[in-house]
């Protein structure tokens, strides 16, 4: 009993700091936030996956004026996609794009049915959800959100399962304030006050199960794709090898995903 009571206390302390940090200080002009459809969650969330918000903002922007629909996009080229993306990085999310849109007039409501889409994994299902339709369909989990759980119920513990997280959440959905709140306005709170979080030099996301360092960019083999796509698109000549990376390894993964083509000596986007 005397746990369960401790346990409450720490969901109502933790809350209670969420709304307060996110009405006095949420993100609340995010142009993401503003006009807010389903393509609009769905781009920006694809847009945000390993991306700063400062990268994303201007990019977004620009996508928005061309593209300000699934039915605008899908008269698009793969060539304009690709060439307006350069910057972002992870092309694959673009690619995704595009092929959502000429499969589809409009994005499936529920969380199941986004889940079959190419490219969309759980959090990006779960973020439509919650933002778009502004439903408590599927708990909504990233790295902020982590740090705010880990930091409020998981303080010394290591190796920590999402499952756990997942559990901690629905339980903080069931609060009456968080109701109240909706789905879109509570996962912006929780986010915001990860971030804020993290500002004061409290991160937790190496204490989770799940949680992958990113290599560096410079000399990868993710500089080197980027590097073949830009030439391309802009008809120049290819790149070399670079440090470890082999130039036809690159070529041949990039025919083998559909983003280019080969005729004879020559490269173009498919």
């Amino acid at each position: 009993m005397k746990q369960q009571e401790e346990n409450v206390d720490s969901e109502n302390l933790c809350i209670d700091d969420i709304l307060s940090y996110y009405k006095k200080s949420g993100r609340h002009d995010l142009v993401f936030r503003k006009n807010i459809t389903p393509y609009r969650v769905l781009v920006s969330e694809v847009m945000l996956q390993q991306t700063q918000v400062s990268r994303v903002l201007p990019k977004y922007s620009e996508w928005m004026k061309l593209y300000p629909t699934l039915t605008a996009l899908s008269r698009a080229t793969l060539t304009e996609v690709l060439v307006l993306w350069q910057g972002l990085g992870y092309q694959r999310r673009a690619k995704a794009l595009l092929l959502m849109a000429k499969a589809h007039s409009k994005l499936p409501t529920s969380y199941e049915g986004l889940l079959k889409l190419p490219g969309i994994g759980t959090y990006t299902a779960s973020a439509i959800c919650a933002f778009a339709y502004d439903t408590f369909s599927h708990p909504v989990l990233e790295t902020n959100i982590r740090t705010v759980l880990i930091e409020y119920f998981h303080l010394g513990e290591e190796g920590i399962h999402d499952g756990l997280l997942y559990d901690d959440l629905t339980r903080l959905e069931q609060y009456p304030q968080v109701k109240k709140l909706g789905a879109r306005n509570f996962y912006y709170a929780i986010m915001d006050y990860g971030a804020y979080l993290k500002s004061k030099k409290i991160s937790h996301n190496t204490k989770s199960r799940h949680h992958v360092v990113q290599s560096a960019y410079k000399g990868s083999h993710r500089e080197l794709r980027a590097k073949v796509l830009f030439a391309i698109t802009h008809t120049r000549e290819l790149p070399k090898d670079i440090k470890d990376v082999c130039l036809g390894i690159v070529v041949a993964e990039l025919i083998k995903e559909g983003f280019i083509i080969q005729k004879g000596k020559k490269y173009s986007i498919a």
